[in-house]
């Protein structure tokens, strides 16, 4: 491909020397060859340009689900990467609840096989459980070696103590080895739709107690202080949560948490019309749990912020509220999302962090930083940029969308990735 000439972007790497500069970047062969306030552009160079537009890492989605393989109607893995590439996203790592559930060196095998030529990088999350029934341990070395980057049940919190502790225990035999879970107590959740609180009450629906997220979350950070493993909380949504984090990690730097973008800009109020888009698990919360996990993020309780992508076909996601499943699809708008909802929530500096630099760090990926001879895995993003999201330009399969027909503020202009850029223009 032609040399990339990216004109005038203010660089967002807080691992760059050229972090908060405003410079010309030049790419050939996919790697930065140069990195200067001019440029001057021979003719066979591609140049971008974009007054106010951004340039920083690639971004990382952590748990992000696909529907193939077993239910490809809902997302296959070509899908999942246009969604990823219109959303600003390099790197997905995939959570395992496919079928055949990712739970053999095998499944994992394929997923790295089937995805390798596609314009994004995935890498599967290997499962904690055989076919995530919490019965029999899946083989965690074997997942490692043929590229799973971490261990997990996924959508599916791991209910059983004896087998977490003993996935925390295998998982240290693993460099850098990473057990993920949601902490949600299931006989406590039990049926319940939407977070326990007035709204819930006033609507009539069963609601899902913060309790239910505190004593699953109590027993994984005892767990993880008796092996001294290294653990990731998954999807946090109350402020004892995000208390409890801060608090255990200045006790031990092998414990992680994560947020979805949803909780970060709606509350529970959002379900008064019964709106089956705005249905999560974990549910949306309260006006200051919202404003808890904000802080959280700030202060780097919360490590990560996630899509939350969950692609569901029509039979499953347009029913009546109780009988919708949970899950939104939002590889391609949560950056449009946070500017557009929640613009003056968090700095693109901190989203940046949040998907770019700290998902590298954590799950040991390999690096990348705008710096001169270092490998390009970049996107370019503008803050204002305006855009329609209809049906129409959907690129995930599924439609099942909180946002369908919003004009958002906040656009991803294209990605660099795999020595190839792609335009979202």
């Amino acid at each position: 491909m032609n040399p990339i000439l990216f004109k005038q972007v203010k660089i967002l790497d807080p691992n760059s020397s050229f972090h908060k500069s405003v410079c010309d970047v030049l790419i050939q062969d996919g790697t930065i060859t140069k990195i200067n306030k001019f440029i001057k552009a021979s003719p066979e160079v591609i140049p971008l340009h974009n007054n106010g537009s951004i340039l920083s890492p690639g971004w990382v989605d952590v748990g992000t689900c696909s529907g193939e393989p077993g239910n490809e109607h809902r997302e296959t893995w070509k899908s999942l990467a246009a969604a990823a590439q219109k959303g600003g996203y390099t790197t997905l790592l995939t959570f395992p609840n496919n079928q055949p559930f990712t739970h053999s060196k095998t499944e994992v095998q394929s997923i790295v096989n089937h995805t390798s030529r596609l314009q994004v990088s995935i890498f599967p999350i290997g499962a904690l459980s055989k076919d995530g029934l919490a019965k029999e341990m899946a083989d965690y070395l074997q997942m490692y070696d043929a590229g799973a980057v971490a261990f997990s049940d996924g959508s599916i919190s791991m209910q059983h103590q004896g087998m977490m502790l003993r996935a925390l225990e295998y998982s240290k035999l693993i460099p850098k080895g990473l057990v993920i879970n949601i902490p949600e107590d299931a006989m406590i959740a039990g049926t319940g739709q939407m977070h326990e609180g007035q709204i819930s009450t006033f609507l009539g629906l069963k609601g899902i107690p913060e309790i239910a997220e505190k004593i699953m979350l109590d027993r994984d950070l005892s767990l993880q202080e008796y092996t001294g493993s290294r653990l990731m909380l998954h999807k946090i949504s109350t402020s004892y949560s995000t208390d409890k984090i801060r608090r255990a990690k200045k006790q031990s730097d092998h414990i992680f948490s994560t947020v979805s973008i949803f909780n970060l800009l709606f509350e529970d109020k959002s379900l008064i019309d019964f709106e089956v888009n705005y249905k999560f698990r974990p549910p949306l919360r309260d006006g200051a749990t919202l404003k808890s996990l904000v802080k959280g993020v700030l202060d780097r309780s919360i490590d990560i912020i996630v899509s939350d992508h969950t692609p569901w076909d029509t039979e499953k996601k347009d029913l009546e509220f109780q009988q919708s499943a949970f899950g939104s699809i939002n590889l391609e708008t949560a950056y449009a999302s946070l500017r557009t909802f929640g613009d003056k929530v968090l700095t693109d500096e901190i989203w940046v962090e949040c998907v770019a630099i700290r998902p590298r760090q954590i799950f040991n990926l390999p690096s990348t930083s705008i710096q001169i001879n270092e490998k390009a895995d970049l996107c370019w993003f503008h803050p204002e940029t305006e855009w329609k999201y209809t049906s129409e330009n959907i690129h995930s399969k599924s439609k099942n969308t909180p946002y369908p027909g919003v004009t958002f503020k906040g656009k991803a202009l294209g990605i660099y990735c795999k020595n190839n850029f792609y335009d979202n223009r």
